[in-house]
Parts: structure tokens; C-alpha cells; sequence
């Protein structure tokens, strides 16, 4: 089976300098497999330039369709034994699920005999054990007796923590991770009696408007199940809060029917530190919920906490995992992200005002709640990495504009709030009066063909009112530049610096902060276009909200898809951008690219900051990051100091960035970056364990919102 032969593309258009394919989802490379092998080696070097990519192996057989995920490292390496079907008709790999250009730098096939394809599955184990990380065994599900013993489970397994495997199906994901041993199920049957006696748990079960019988009844169901084998429910009482006079659930549990007012009274009565569980009428727990809750709310001492849910559909199946970050003011004013099952402590509950006597039961809303417990309570809520509710789709609640405008406002927010087209909330939050001076700074050298696009879009299509722009010339040399500045020089927004050294991203930046006479500095890319005017007024309204010290833009490519929505730190083994060639259009994960929202960092392509910050904290890291990840450092360093990270879709963007190749392979520049991510990871070790605003149950390898095939969560009792 020769390398030349063994393949070809069909449905495809060639490149203009046939460096590559363009095509869609019926593009495909037909593989020329000889009829009677059962096993192929696949070791191929590609690009695929699309979101999320994911490759698959297909078999026509009689029986019909057989598609099989194949593992493919970040940099588009795929080296993988590959089971062809018996009877097979035709075979190929599908790399598109829609429209997109790919090349094939290399690709080759191998047969391979039952023992051949036997050593490659047991060596594959054989070399994690002897020379993987013990998380990496764990996230596999591997040891020396499985490798032997279980070969091509294990090499399955191993393949899935690759960077681009395909998605994993929720129903699958439940089934690997959400099992308990038998060990564990002992510890909660042990455990959730003592913590009930502990403190106690008051069960708030809340009428809404679409309740009927059956979500009485499947919400006491969930409740008995996940106290299990427990009899310790003596300190456990169920309110069902209904405006309805007479219900009559069948269930167990010591329940009681009150009204708002009565569920009032009855909570004043608790100590203060005791835990109230609010939820909806319709939501089913988790088997785990009860004990997983109170297990951390105890070693947390919180006064509140949320966990993540799913949805059931008609049938009752769990669809729509909803993996949340952990606390975002910013979010939870534009999403409600949080949902409506919370756990509170007793005293944060009846402090907060929102259990009104005169109220109905169904006109009280969570997110109301949510918003008054951030403002009233110092410490942010604890967020626990685990679907612990499941609530049916027709219950899905969207956030209410009128609830947000009243919280704002009873802080002296004087936001205007508008509900975008995805149901969710965008606040166009006040500028200053007087407006503060932004600088924007853009570094160049050449590049008029971007730079004067910019510049223009800056003066001309810009409609907020203070602002200085500061080109910093690094050694520019063509005349049609140097021209340009000169006629730049009679706009008297516009003022050139001279930099006149080695390039160093870092170090030219702090040179033109230095000069700048603006209170506000806006880092700005020389490769960037203005599309909406009020980009730097959503910006500026942003950054002067108490405690927030940097907001990042929208950035879009060319072609309509994201360039940049905020950035994931240690995803892809330093920091990366979310939602990364995302359509436009598109609202992303859990709404979250349309959305904005309190992050970890944001790129320097667009990043505003106060000019005293940027001072206090040193400016870029001219030392150890001249090119990569100094935004990404200073933004590090400005949560270290305590101040907020925010992202906002409202300032958008383009970015010309190329999309349509491949990785540079200079030498010197690999070098360099990996030093700069080896400084990364080395400087923020403690950040790069875990982001907290991208959830450990999701693609730890790329920041795409994809489940993770290894989730790094820890269960609160041992394995």
C-alpha cells in the first residue's frame, strides 16, 4: 500500500497555489484499504481550518455506516491503528463538518496484522505507565494490568485525551464519570447522616408558573433518592411554597404547604448558619446532590453556593450540560448563568429581602436573588464543578431585563439594559463625566496597508469623544509609510513615536505609555478595524465600575468568525482564546461569547486599562515575554492585585490575523515562544492548574466548550 496511491480527495476545490482544499462536510480523502485487511496504520500531518475540529474514520459496509473518532494532537499529528469493519465497501476520513479549507502534508496507510495492531495497543498503555504523570493514569483509567489485559480500551482511552478528539457524547461522558465505586457510595451512605445532623437542611420547593402534579412529584422523588439509605431526616423538612390551597404529594419526606409568608416566619426561626435549599417545582436532584452540597458548603463555610445542571428533555433524557464557571458578577448580570437551584445559608437568605410576604410565590425570581445576595454579601459564592440538578427544558428560565435594571439602579448603576437576540441581557453602562482621555497605542513597523485602515477607523468611525492616538514607529523603512506619518502629523489626534530599537512588543508599549498624556490607555494591534463606533464608549463604561482594572474587545477575522472572546488560562498548556473561529453570529457556549463577563485575560489586541494601573504593575513584561503571552501576564498580575478582567462583546472589532495556514516553523521563533510559555507556566504555576472561569468538566487541551475526556474535578469524598 503505497504512500502515492493509498488516497485521494473527492468534493474538494484545490487552493489557488494548491497548497490545500477548500470544501464542506461532503468533502472527503477515499482511502484505498485492500479487501481482507482488518487493521491500518494512519499517520498523517494535516491542517484543518475549522472550529473545533474533529476527524473521523468511515466504513461503508452492507450493514451501512460506521464512523470512528480519530485522536489528532493539537499540531495536526495523527499516528493511529485504525479498525477497518469486515465486508467493507469503502472507506475514507471526513475532516470538515461544514465549511472550511484543509491541507494534507503528509499521509500514509500501514497494514497491519492482529499482532501488529496488538503491540501498538498494548505499548501505547505500556509507555503511560512507565512514563505518565499519576493524573494522566487517572484521567485514562489506566495501570500495568489493564495495559496488558485490556489493550485497545486502554489505547482508546489514551487517544480521547488528545487535543482535537472529536466530542464526546453526553450520555457516554455521564457513563465514564459520573459512576461511583462502591467505596464512595459506603462514604455518602456514612457521611450525608452526619452532616444532615450537623446542621440540619430546610428544602425550599417553589411553585412557577407552568408547575403542575408531576413536577411536585418528581422533585420529592429526587429528594428521597439522594438521601438514600439515610433515616436521618429529622432535621430535614420540605416546604412546598404554593399559592395553591390544597396539594396533596405523595412522598415520605416530612413535608409541609405554606405560603410565602409562612415559609418566611418558619425561616426565621433556623439558626443563622443553617443551610436552605431553594429549587424549583420540576427539578430533579442529583443521587449525589444532597451530600456533594453540604460536604462543601461545610469545608467552605459559604454563605451560598451554586452547582451545574442539565436539562431533561420530553422523554426525561439528560440533554445540554450547562458547565459553569465560578463566580461572575459580570455574568450573572448578563445571563443569570447560575440558575435557579442554590443553596443558602439561613441568615444570607432572610437578610436579602427577597422572600416578600406580599408577593406570590411565582413572582419570585432567583436571579433577583442572585443579584441581591452579590451586592449584600462580600464573598462570592462557592461554585461546585458537578451536575447536581437536572431541570426539564420547558422550565428554562431567561434572564429578565426589568429584575437587572432594578438591581442596577438600587446601586446607583444608571445602565441602560437591552435584550439581545439570544434572550440574553447586554448593559451599556454610563461614560464619566467629562469623558477621561483615552491613548490609544499602536505599535508598527511598515504595514501601511493595515495601519492606515486602522488609524482611519480610529478618527473617523469612532464616536467617543476624548482621544489621542500614539503611533510607535519601530524602524519603519518604505517611503509610502514614512509619508503617511508625515501627513499624519497635521491631525492633531495623532502624535508618532520613534522606537528606534529591536523589536520587543513589550518594551515599545511601556516606551509610549510613558508618553502618554491620556488618563485611560488602550493597547491597540496595528492589524485591527473598527466595526461598531461605540466600541471604546462600551469599553470606557466597562473599566470605570468599581473594581475593574481591564476590559477586552470582540475581535473578528475577515471572514466573520471570532478571533478572540477572552482567554483560558492553562488550556493548551499556557493560555488560549475562547471560542476561538466561532461564527459571528453564533452565542457560543452557554451564551458566553455574546455575553460579557469577568475573565482570567484578555489579548492586548484591544485591552483598556487605567494609566496609574499600568504603572503600578510594571506595564508589559519587557524582560521575559518580548512577543507572546505579556498580556496575558499583565492581566495575571492585575487579578494578583485584585482588581477584575472584564470581556465585552459590545466593543467590537476586526483582527486581521491569518487563518488560512499553518503554525510558523522558524526555529528561532519556536525557541522563543517556548521559552515565553516555559517563563508562563513556571511565573502563574498556581493560575495554570485550573481557570476559574472554564469549567474542569471541559476540554482541558483546547478552550473550544467542548466535555472533557478527562475532567479535573475532584469529588469531595475519596476515590
Amino acid at each position: 500500500m503505497s504512500a502515492e496511491k493509498s488516497w485521494s480527495i473527492l468534493h474538494a476545490e484545490p487552493d489557488a497555489d494548491n497548497s490545500g482544499w477548500h470544501g464542506d462536510s461532503a468533502s472527503r480523502v477515499q482511502l484505498s484499504i485492500p479487501n481482507g485487511v482488518r487493521w491500518v496504520a494512519l499517520d498523517a500531518q494535516l491542517f484543518i481550518d475549522q472550529f473545533a475540529p474533529g476527524v473521523f474514520f468511515c466504513c461503508q459496509t452492507p450493514d451501512g455506516l460506521h464512523r470512528f473518532a480519530v485522536p489528532m494532537s493539537l499540531g495536526g499529528k495523527i499516528l493511529e491503528v485504525l479498525a477497518v469493519p469486515e465486508d467493507s465497501q469503502s472507506c475514507w476520513l471526513e475532516l470538515l463538518s461544514g465549511p472550511g479549507f484543509f491541507q494534507i502534508q503528509s499521509l500514509q496507510l500501514r497494514p497491519l496484522n492482529l499482532l501488529q495492531s496488538r503491540w501498538r495497543f498494548m505499548r501505547r498503555g505500556l509507555r503511560l505507565c512507565l512514563q505518565g504523570t499519576a493524573e494522566m493514569k487517572q484521567h485514562a483509567e489506566v495501570n500495568l494490568w489493564r495495559a496488558i489485559t485490556a489493550s485497545e480500551q486502554c489505547y482508546r482511552r489514551i487517544g480521547q485525551l488528545k487535543a482535537c478528539t472529536p466530542p464526546m457524547p453526553y450520555a457516554e461522558w455521564q457513563q465514564r464519570f459520573e459512576q461511583l465505586t462502591a467505596n464512595q457510595l459506603r462514604m455518602i451512605e456514612r457521611r450525608l447522616p452526619e452532616l444532615l445532623a450537623r446542621h440540619g437542611l430546610l428544602l425550599l420547593l417553589l411553585q412557577q408558573s407552568t408547575t403542575v402534579a408531576e413536577d411536585w412529584q418528581r422533585s420529592l422523588l429526587s429528594i428521597e433518592q439522594s438521601l438514600g439509605l439515610s433515616a436521618a431526616t429529622a432535621k430535614l423538612t420540605c416546604l412546598l411554597v404554593s399559592d395553591e390551597a390544597t396539594l396533596t404529594p405523595h412522598c415520605r419526606l416530612p413535608t409541609q404547604l405554606t405560603t410565602v409568608a409562612q415559609a418566611q416566619q418558619q425561616l426565621a426561626e433556623l439558626p443563622d448558619s443553617q443551610p436552605v435549599l431553594l429549587l424549583p417545582a420540576g427539578v430533579a436532584l442529583a443521587p449525589v446532590a444532597l451530600c456533594w452540597w453540604l460536604e462543601a458548603f461545610d469545608a467552605a463555610a459559604a454563605s451560598w453556593c451554586y452547582s451545574d445542571h442539565d436539562f431533561l428533555d420530553q422523554h426525561g433524557k439528560r440533554t445540554e450540560p450547562q458547565f459553569k464557571p465560578d463566580w461572575s458578577q459580570e455574568l450573572a448580570r448578563s445571563s443569570h448563568y447560575t440558575g435557579d437551584t442554590l443553596l443558602v445559608q439561613a441568615k444570607a437568605l432572610l437578610a436579602s429581602g427577597w422572600l416578600q410576604p406580599e408577593l406570590a410565590v411565582t413572582e419570585l425570581k432567583v436571579q433577583q436573588l442572585v443579584l441581591q445576595l452579590s451586592a449584600l454579601l462580600p464573598k462570592p459564592p462557592l461554585h461546585l464543578p458537578a451536575v447536581l440538578w437536572h431541570q426539564p427544558l420547558a422550565q428554562r428560565q431567561l434572564p429578565s431585563a426589568d429584575i437587572l435594571r432594578q438591581q442596577l439602579q438600587q446601586q446607583g448603576i444608571a445602565a441602560r439594559v437591552e435584550t439581545n437576540a439570544h434572550g440574553l441581557l447586554d448593559i451599556h453602562y454610563p461614560l464619566p463625566e467629562p469623558a477621561p482621555l483615552v491613548s490609544v497605542v499602536i505599535p508598527t513597523r511598515d504595514m501601511l496597508h493595515l495601519l492606515k485602515p486602522c488609524v482611519d477607523s480610529l478618527l473617523h468611525r469612532t464616536d467617543y469623544p476624548a482621544i489621542e492616538v500614539l503611533i510607535v514607529d519601530n524602524q519603519s523603512a518604505e517611503p509610502a509609510t514614512l509619508a503617511y506619518f508625515d501627513e499624519l502629523a497635521q491631525e492633531p489626534r495623532v502624535r508618532v513615536l520613534r522606537y528606534d530599537h529591536p523589536f520587543n512588543y513589550s518594551a515599545i508599549n511601556n516606551f509610549a505609555v510613558q508618553q502618554a498624556r491620556g488618563e485611560l490607555i488602550c493597547l491597540l494591534n496595528n492589524d485591527t478595524e473598527v466595526i461598531r463606533p461605540d466600541w471604546l464608549c462600551q469599553m470606557v463604561g466597562q473599566l470605570t465600575q468599581p473594581g475593574v482594572g481591564i476590559v477586552g474587545a470582540r475581535l473578528l477575522f475577515a471572514d466573520q468568525r471570532v478571533q478572540h472572546a477572552g482567554d483560558a488560562i492553562g488550556i493548551g498548556g499556557c493560555a488560549t482564546h475562547l471560542h476561538f473561529r466561532l461564527p459571528a453570529d453564533a452565542p457560543g457556549y452557554m451564551g458566553r461569547a455574546l455575553v460579557s463577563q469577568d475573565l482570567s485575560a484578555v489579548t492586548a489586541a484591544c485591552l483598556l486599562t487605567p494609566k496609574d494601573l499600568y504603572l503600578e504593575l510594571g506595564g508589559l513584561n519587557e524582560t521575559d515575554l518580548t512577543v507572546a503571552f505579556n498580556d496575558v501576564d499583565y492581566c495575571l498580575k492585575a487579578g494578583e492585585a485584585g482588581w477584575r478582567v472584564l470581556y465585552t462583546p459590545l466593543a467590537l472589532l476586526y483582527h486581521y490575523e491569518s487563518v488560512s495556514r499553518g503554525k510558523d516553523d522558524n526555529p528561532v521563533k519556536k525557541q522563543r515562544a517556548a521559552k515565553e510559555a516555559a517563563y508562563m507556566r513556571t511565573r502563574w504555576a498556581r493560575q495554570m492548574q485550573g481557570d476559574p472561569f472554564y469549567n474542569p468538566n471541559l476540554n482541558g487541551t483546547a478552550a473550544d466548550f467542548r466535555l472533557s475526556a478527562a475532567p479535573r474535578v475532584r469529588k469531595p469524598w475519596p476515590r
